[in-house]
């Protein structure tokens, strides 16, 4: 194992490469999740690393668990996890990470962490320089930060030239003040198993009694609510059997149309250019178009980013809406049919992207939605695509970063999209 690379350059430093680590066993061998791993073994990286590197999963990095914080860190496990597992649910990154044996990064810290490990940002007061990491034993990791740990000056009194000092367990005191508060707590605690217990006093578990509430206030509550029901209804009917050319159903609210993007960092659509391209025509780089928005003070692209598309009709012109996404997280602030609303998947050819999609199976979801494929104009095919019933198109990059008609050719597409 070597111990003079930083663990936390490394771990960025083969992802910016795509060269993620693979995780090993103690005995060395393949191990398929995080609770069978012992350690993280990194290929030879560029400008890093000459040889494969093995580093113990629960080694502490730089990146604090806390703001300001300089004595708690993640460890390169859990920081693994948070890469690994970016595109899962809540629910499924808590319980890989509960399982994990490391812990896990905090879901307000989650996104951070991965933008910092896409080298997307610079991690501006998470991350200390290597000078103002504390020396190792005494930065415990987020993991093992509530862990007792025991005093070294307590050393077993059989200690002796051939036989090295073992520390020995403090025995714990309780404190009786902190004994009494927590029976008073536990003596007032109301334990929720039905709509009894939820309407129950603290006083013995006695039930209340709602009946003469309900007798008098709810009664006279509920006749007067009936009274005003019935008198709107008999004013509504003259009116509407007056009418004489009947109504049609009620037209459905409208719904801005959504299009999903990759959140690789090498897609060359993301949130950082795809407004830009999408609006104006123009193609720019995305670590371009992300500097640029640095330059004015915006550190971190927009989860959900609002698309206006003007166009020419026969009364004059016309302005439609759409969003852009690059996850589900952002999908699902849209409410539950948000599926519903889809009209395009961008996709880079990679499919652990629709692995938290309504439709996993590619050759499914293109089935369902329409499906963009972009690269560059003198790539070849990409084989992996092919069988995915997605459309091709070519960014020219010698065109100054400029191709209306590929957007034009785009905006036309999805068109037929949602006349199907």
């Amino acid at each position: 194992m070597a111990t003079s690379i930083d663990p936390l350059d490394l771990l960025r430093q083969s992802i910016i490469s795509s060269l993620p680590p693979t995780l090993l066993t103690s005995s060395s061998s393949g191990a398929s999740n995080l609770a069978e791993a012992s350690f993280l073994s990194f290929p030879p990286v560029p400008s890093l690393t000459d040889s494969p590197t093995n580093i113990a999963k629960d080694i502490s990095t730089r990146y604090t668990s806390k703001a300001g914080s300089k004595d708690e860190f993640y460890n390169i496990g859990q920081l693994w996890l948070a890469w690994n597992e970016r595109e899962s649910g809540v629910r499924d990154y808590l319980m890989k990470g509960q399982a994990g044996g490391v812990g896990y990064v905090t879901i307000t810290d989650r996104r951070g962490v991965v933008e910092y490990l896409a080298g997307e940002s610079e991690g501006v007061g998470r991350v200390l320089g290597k000078e103002e990491k504390v020396e190792a034993g005494q930065a415990p990791s987020a993991a093992s930060a509530t862990a007792e740990a025991l005093p070294s000056s307590l050393q077993s009194s059989e200690a002796g030239p051939s036989k090295p000092a073992a520390p020995v367990k403090r025995k714990y005191e309780v404190d009786v003040a902190d004994r009494e508060f927590c029976k008073k707590l536990r003596a007032e605690e109301i334990e929720l198993r039905d709509r009894n217990t939820v309407l129950r006093s603290s006083g013995g578990g006695k039930v209340n009694n709602f009946e003469s509430f309900l007798k008098t206030v709810m009664v006279e509550k509920i006749r007067a609510l009936r009274q005003s029901f019935d008198k709107g209804a008999s004013k509504a009917a003259a009116p509407a059997q007056s009418q004489t050319v009947p109504t049609g159903p009620k037209k459905a609210r409208s719904t801005h149309p959504i299009i999903i993007i990759s959140s690789s960092p090498t897609s060359l659509l993301t949130m950082w250019n795809v407004k830009k391209f999408l609006e104006q025509g123009i193609f720019e780089p995305s670590e371009i178009a992300r500097q640029n928005e640095v330059a004015q003070g915006n550190y971190k692209a927009e989860d959900v980013v609002p698309i206006l598309r003007k166009r020419s009709g026969p009364h004059g012109d016309v302005t439609s809406k759409y969003f852009v996404v690059d996850g589900v997280e952002a999908l699902q602030k849209f409410g539950q049919d948000a599926w519903d609303r889809v009209i395009c998947v961008v996709t880079t050819g990679q499919a652990w992207q629709f692995k938290p999609y309504k439709w996993q199976d590619p050759r499914i979801l293109f089935r369902n939605v329409k499906g963009i494929y972009f690269q560059w104009h003198n790539e070849p095919v990409n084989p992996t695509v092919k069988d995915w019933n997605v459309t091709e198109m070519r960014i020219d990059r010698n065109k100054r970063h400029t191709d209306r008609q590929v957007v034009a050719d785009l905006w036309r597409i999805l068109d037929g999209a949602r006349r199907k």
